[in-house]
């Protein structure tokens, strides 16, 4: 047997069931849809766009913070997370990663060990909201991307490491799933 213990912290994204994406009013409903058809200047990054934060996505952080038992912010940040790919022209991610909407919350999860009446506390560091990037395609000796995700409303939610198995993170993302589904933020 070793001497190592597993340490484990998770970061869990989930896109949000809104009617238009993070930044501007084009339709969230991309699955299935012709490449580049739900775009616009904002969603391709356009120089001068200004981008308007779609409140439904705040509304559902705001839930999800709550179901999770975390502090929620007074004030909603927003900041530009720097890097390139090209499945994000602008160079840039509108991001709360900065100063996340909701943290310093918890989740119970079933106890790994099957007692019944025992549960486990895993710590909730942050829950924020970011937008998603593009959809690149490899094709054979070329590559395409599809704009339609770019711009949805994503969360992210960072535990604390307090997860010490497998079996304990896959309680924890049944858990999570199911807060997601039932507050009806996304379909998990």
């Amino acid at each position: 047997m070793s001497n190592y213990e597993a340490v484990i912290g998770m970061e869990i994204h989930a896109q949000l069931l809104t009617k238009s994406k993070m930044f501007c009013g084009c339709d969230a409903a991309v699955f299935g849809a012709e490449p580049n058809t739900h775009v616009c200047p904002i969603c391709l990054g356009m120089p001068g766009v200004l981008p308007v934060i779609n409140r439904r996505a705040i509304e559902q952080t705001i839930m999800v913070g709550l179901a999770l038992n975390c502090q929620i912010a007074e004030t909603a940040v927003f900041s530009r997370k720097n890097y390139f790919y090209p499945d994000l022209p602008k160079a840039y991610q509108i991001s709360m990663y900065d100063f996340p909407l909701c943290q310093h919350g918890w989740v119970e999860i079933d106890d790994p060990e099957g007692r019944e009446e025992t549960t486990k506390r895993i710590r909730i560091r942050r829950v924020h909201l970011e937008e998603e990037t593009a959809k690149s395609i490899h094709a054979g000796d070329h590559s395409l991307v599809d704009f339609n995700r770019a711009g949805l409303p994503l969360i992210e939610i960072v535990t604390e490491p307090d997860i010490r198995t497998p079996e304990e993170a896959r309680q924890l993302l049944i858990k999570l799933r199911a807060i997601l589904r039932y507050t009806g933020v996304s379909t998990g």
